[in-house]
C-alpha cells in the first residue's frame, strides 16, 4: 500500500474536496460521516466480470442477513465498469452504497489497495483501520459466521474447522440428512456406511473439462488394477458436470461410485478440501481421516504403485525409484527426439512422451527442455500406448465447458 494502515480514516479514503458523500441507486445522497464508527467493505466489482456477478448475491445474502440482525455494516461499490449505463444497471442490483461512477477517488483506491483483480473485498473496521484484504473468499468459505473479520472471530473459526476435521470421518463427508448412500452408475444404492475402513478416493470431475478426460482413463486402469489386487479401495465421483444428462454420460464411462449430480455435499467438500481446478483425486484413510489431497499427481507419477497414497508409501517409492534409477543408462537416443538424453534428477515436470507428470528421474535434453519419464524413454511400446490413452481422451472431444472456466495444462478452474 501506498500509505501504511496507522495513516488514513474513513474520510481520507472516500472523501473529495468535492465530494463528502456516497451514492444509493435511487440517488439517495448518504454523508461519509454516517458510516464512521461502523465496518465498512469495499467491494471492488464490475458487471462484466462473471465472477463478480456470480459472488454479488453471496454478498448480498450476507449483507441483508447482518443488516437484518442490527450489525453496524456498510458495504461501499467501486466500480470498474466501462460505461455508465453498466454500472447503474450492476449497481440496481445492489441495496448498499457506492462511489459516483467515473469518481477519482475509484483510481486512488485501487492503488491503494494494490487491487490486482476483481471481485476483491476490503474490509475497514470501525477505527476506519484495514482489517482483511482478500475477504471474498472468506465470505464465501464462512458467509456470516466471519463477521466481523477480526484476527479474534478468524481464530474461532479456525479453532472449529479443526476441531473438525480432528473428527472427521468418512459419514461426515459423504452423509446428509437427506441421504446416507452413494449411487451406482447402474442405479443401485451403496450404503456409506459399507465404505468405512477403506481407502477412499474422492474425485472432483466433469465431461466437458479436457485435463479430466485425459485423467480419467488412467484413473480406470489404477482402479481395476487395485480391485484385482484385492485391496480395499473405493473411489466416489463428485461431479462438475452442468446438467443431468451430461452427468449421466460421463459417468457412464467410470466403474466406481458416485455422489447424485446436484447434490449441495459436492460443494461443501470442494469449499472443506480447497479445491481450485479439476480434475483434483482427494485420498481419504480407512480411519476416515485424510491422507492427501494431491493424489492426482501421486497417480500420474507413481500409477498404483502409490496405494494406499500415504507418507510412508511415498518413502517406499523413493528409495525404489533410486534403486531402479541405478540400472538406467546415462545417456540415450529415443525416437520422440532428436538430441540425446541425460538422466538427470527432475524435482517435478511434464513428460514430453506421455503428457503426464514426472518427478526424481526424467531423461532430459537441456536444450530443449524436453523431458522423458523413464518408462516413456525405455519402453518400445509406448508409442501405441500415447495412441491408447489419446484414443481414450477423445471420447467427449466435443463438448463444451462452461463460459466462466479456463483450462490451462492439465487443470480447469473457474475465472
Amino acid at each position: 500500500m501506498a500509505e501504511t494502515d496507522t495513516q488514513h480514516s474513513l474520510t481520507s479514503l472516500l472523501c473529495t474536496e468535492e465530494r463528502d458523500f456516497l451514492s444509493r441507486n435511487n440517488g439517495e445522497q448518504v454523508p461519509i460521516l454516517e458510516l464512521v464508527g461502523k465496518t465498512v467493505c469495499l467491494y471492488f466489482s464490475a458487471h462484466w466480470c462473471p465472477p463478480c456477478r456470480r459472488f454479488t448475491p453471496k454478498l448480498l445474502q450476507f449483507y441483508t442477513d447482518l443488516k437484518s440482525r442490527g450489525e453496524e455494516l456498510e458495504i461501499v461499490f467501486i466500480s470498474s465498469d466501462q460505461d455508465a449505463e453498466s454500472f447503474q444497471e450492476y449497481f440496481g442490483s445492489m441495496p448498499w452504497l457506492a462511489l459516483p461512477y467515473g469518481d477519482q477517488k475509484a483510481n486512488y483506491l485501487e492503488r491503494y489497495f494494490e487491487i490486482e483483480g476483481i471481485p476483491t473485498l476490503i474490509v475497514l473496521g470501525p477505527d476506519g483501520k484495514t482489517l482483511q484484504t482478500e475477504a471474498v473468499e472468506l465470505v464465501m468459505d464462512h458467509g456470516v459466521e466471519v463477521y466481523p473479520f477480526t484476527k479474534q472471530k478468524l481464530d474461532e473459526l479456525k479453532a472449529k474447522e479443526e476441531a473438525i476435521r480432528a473428527a472427521q470421518t468418512l459419514e461426515s463427508l459423504l452423509v446428509s440428512d437427506e441421504r446416507d448412500f452413494v449411487i451406482t452408475n447402474s442405479g443401485g444404492k451403496v450404503p456409506v456406511s459399507e465404505l468405512t475402513g477403506k481407502t477412499v478416493g474422492l474425485y472432483f470431475s466433469a465431461h466437458w473439462c479436457p485435463p479430466c478426460r485425459g485423467f480419467t482413463p488412467k484413473l480406470v486402469q489404477v482402479y481395476n488394477k487395485l480391485k484385482e489386487n484385492g485391496e480395499a479401495f473405493e473411489i466416489v465421483f463428485l461431479s462438475s458436470d452442468k446438467d443431468q444428462e451430461a452427468f449421466e454420460k460421463y459417468y457412464a464411462s467410470m466403474p466406481w461410485l458416485a455422489l447424485p449430480f446436484g447434490d449441495k455435499v459436492k460443494k461443501d467438500l470442494s469449499r472443506y478440501f480447497s479445491i481450485k481446478g479439476i480434475p483434483s483425486f482427494v485420498i481419504v484413510g480407512p480411519d476416515g481421516k485424510t491422507v492427501t489431497t494431491d493424489a492426482r499427481n501421486l497417480l500420474s507419477v507413481h500409477g498404483a504403485k502409490a496405494y494406499p497414497f500415504t507418507d510412508a508409501r511415498l518413502v517406499e517409492l523413493e528409495k525404489e525409484m533410486e534403486v531402479a534409477a541405478e540400472k538406467y543408462p546415462l545417456e540415450i537416443k529415443s525416437d520422440l527426439h532428436e538430441h540425446s538424453l541425460n538422466l538427470i534428477q527432475r524435482k517435478a515436470y511434464f513428460c514430453d512422451g506421455c503428457q503426464e507428470e514426472g518427478s526424481a528421474w526424467s531423461f532430459y535434453c537441456k536444450e530443449c527442455d524436453f523431458d522423458l519419464h523413464p518408462d516413456c524413454a525405455l519402453k518400445d511400446n509406448q508409442s501405441d500406448e500415447n495412441e491408447k490413452q489419446q484414443t481414450q481422451g477423445k471420447d467427449f472431444e466435443n463438448v463444451d465447458k462452461p463460459a466462466e472456466v479456463i483450462c490451462e495444462g492439465d487443470v480447469c478452474r473457474r475465472v
